[in-house]
């Protein structure tokens, strides 16, 4: 039986990067790899992969994440070969791959990273893939779903009520856009954001006005019945 193969297409995000200070420059990402995947055959992510920054030599992190299309507990991201200064850490539950220096090291130097994304490779279990899978690269842990152009992140603190995640959550920015509790208006982002965070908690929605009578109360939806 001949295998079957899918279109995989791979998306690179540039620009969720630190920046320290007025004259340090942010790292710029070239990346390609937009591919066509054969069911039972283990395929590079990338085709081409550069990090530049005339500031600095390396990263502290690097994330690469399965942001749309992923099938938990057949999907998996690993890194091949030898690439003794990083560290490899897949977390089957966010479908997510991060990189992270080895020895004691504080950053992975550009010329490493470059070897070591080059050599991750996706693969699956399923021979029923989902037509496209999307991937997210980037240096910070915040999950991205490209379907609504959002970042999600889960912020551990048990035992915190609902108006405190509220009032909290609007109180954090990432990278110019202001925070707020999640809003899920599809199924799509509602299967990203429960099953691909690392825990559970507190969304934007709450039938405090009526009871009964579920609102969104945060972000561009508030005010909406859902």
């Amino acid at each position: 039986m001949p295998f079957k193969c899918k279109l995989f297409f791979t998306l690179y995000l540039i620009g969720t990067f630190f920046v320290f200070s007025q004259t340090d420059t942010a790292p710029s990402i070239t990346a390609e790899g937009q591919q066509i995947y054969c069911v039972g055959t283990p395929i590079p992510i990338v085709t081409n992969f550069t990090i530049e920054d005339p500031d600095g030599t390396g990263v502290q992190n690097f994330f690469i994440q399965i942001s749309d299309g992923y099938q938990m507990n057949f999907d998996e991201l690993v890194l091949t070969g030898n690439h003794p200064t990083i560290i490899a850490n897949w977390n089957s539950n966010e479908g997510k791959l991060t990189l992270s220096p080895n020895n004691g090291a504080s950053e992975i130097l550009f010329s490493d990273l470059e070897s070591a994304v080059s050599a991750v490779v996706f693969s699956s279990s399923t021979t029923n893939p989902t037509p496209e899978k999307i991937f997210s690269l980037t240096l910070d842990n915040a999950n991205y779903l490209p379907l609504t152009d959002h970042f999600y992140e889960f912020v551990a603190d048990e035992g915190i009520t609902w108006a405190q995640a509220k009032l909290l959550a609007a109180d954090r920015t990432y990278y110019g856009r202001q925070g707020y509790l999640a809003t899920l208006t599809s199924q799509e982002e509602a299967e990203f954001a429960g099953k691909q965070a690392s825990g559970t908690g507190w969304i934007g929605g709450s039938d405090e006005e009526t009871e009964g009578e579920w609102k969104w109360m945060t972000g561009p939806e508030a005010g909406t019945v859902f």
